[in-house]
């Protein structure tokens, strides 16, 4: 994405980079048969679910969960302390049907979803691609079965180390448990190869207390846009009949006045997991960060307050893909704190050496900033500057 300069009278946003973010879990909330899920990550979609199983749970995940000793884990980071929905058979423990809709079709790729305590029962997964096309046993992506029980440390919902694992049918579209006992932790899991528009879980049992647990996860970076100078020319004369309006804001104070939107690659704004738009504040560190953002083409819209006006386009492209990010070039206008006046040394020093005093104002302050900028290793900001 990129940086913002706090310079003399121009702050440029420049690329940076991405780093992974917290695990990118979707959040479950509602009831009486029908229920929301979050989105995991900032550009993936959210989605309804509906099921005519009892009871259904919603559990915070810190008793049951898959660590990153197991292979979903290790893929998508630990889900301790991520909600996961829990979902039984109907009554008299006939067959449920549960059918999860999304807000749009998902990506092809770099999400996943597990099925969890699957073992005196079993789980009949369909659905439909983008296209409304019935989903093949190939389609769901099966990876492999395991317990979560086996992971260090062990989940306090495991009763002991359990060690049976489901069985996939690819053919019949099927996992199905060992039933060789109420156990706690066998888990299957699944990175659909192709977009996904809805998925149906059909789940029956054979004995025991009946319910399976879903969990759904997506690849998540969180985008940091750091704060760094640039070069400047220096502070010119007030343009005559400049009014209030035309007074640049303080680098400093750019907090709460300057801030990022994020949008999808068609313009539109991204949702965050409760619906809201996706931004991106100047935070206490010196950076905007764009949280848990799903791998994608985007675009951003740099919106700020009238004493920060912004040299050239506002809406700009971003991309992010796998940690790696290329994005924007923002400038923005703003002026520096004042500089403080150093008394010049005499010790004897080489007389190249020697460096002047600090002006502290008139455009010789801005030259002065500018010179110390380019040893830093500051880009050049064409813009001419304003005496303020």
């Amino acid at each position: 994405m990129g940086a913002v300069a706090a310079v003399a009278v121009v702050a440029v946003l420049v690329p940076s980079a991405a780093f992974a973010a917290e695990p990118g879990y979707a959040g479950w909330s509602g009831g009486s048969g029908a229920f929301r899920m979050a989105s995991p990550a900032a550009g993936f979609p959210g989605a309804e679910l509906s099921t005519n199983g009892s009871p259904v749970t919603t559990p915070s995940g810190t008793s049951v969960w898959m660590g990153e000793g197991t292979p979903f884990g290790a893929a998508y980071g630990s889900s301790r302390g991520q909600g996961y929905i829990g979902i039984g058979t109907t009554s008299g423990n006939l067959p449920s049907t549960t059918v999860l809709t999304f807000d749009t079709p998902t990506p092809a790729s770099k999400w996943a979803f597990a099925l969890g305590d699957i073992d005196v029962d079993m789980v009949e997964i369909s659905g439909t691609d983008a296209d409304g096309n019935a989903l093949t046993g190939s389609d769901l992506g099966f990876q492999s079965a395991f317990n979560l029980c086996q992971n260090s440390p062990r989940p306090g919902g495991c009763k002991s180390a359990a060690t049976d694992q489901p069985a996939w049918d690819e053919a019949a579209r099927t996992l199905t448990g060992t039933n060789s006992g109420d156990t706690v932790g066998a888990t299957g899991w699944f990175e659909p190869a192709v977009a996904v528009a809805s998925l149906t879980f059909t789940f029956a049992d054979f004995s025991g207390i009946p319910m399976f647990q879903l969990w759904v996860a997506a690849e998540a970076y969180e985008v940091v846009t750091a704060v760094e100078p640039v070069l400047v020319s220096a502070p010119g004369e007030p343009d005559p009949g400049s009014g209030p309006g035309d007074v640049l804001g303080r680098c400093s104070d750019m907090a709460g006045e300057v801030r990022l939107e994020l949008l999808d690659a068609g313009g539109e704004p991204v949702a965050d997991e409760n619906g809201d738009p996706v931004t991106a504040e100047l935070g206490e560190d010196g950076s905007f960060r764009f949280a848990k953002v799903f791998p994608g083409s985007y675009r951003v819209r740099i919106v700020t307050d009238e004493h920060y006006p912004v040299d050239g386009a506002t809406v700009q492209d971003l991309e992010v893909a796998d940690g790696d990010v290329a994005g924007p070039s923002f400038s923005v206008e703003c002026v520096p704190e004042p500089a403080q006046a150093e008394p010049a040394a005499n010790d004897g020093t080489d007389e190249d050496d020697a460096r002047p005093a600090l002006p502290v104002t008139g455009p010789g302050a801005g030259l002065w900033i500018a010179a110390l900028l380019s040893l830093a290793g500051g880009a050049l900001a064409v813009r001419t500057a304003r005496n303020h």
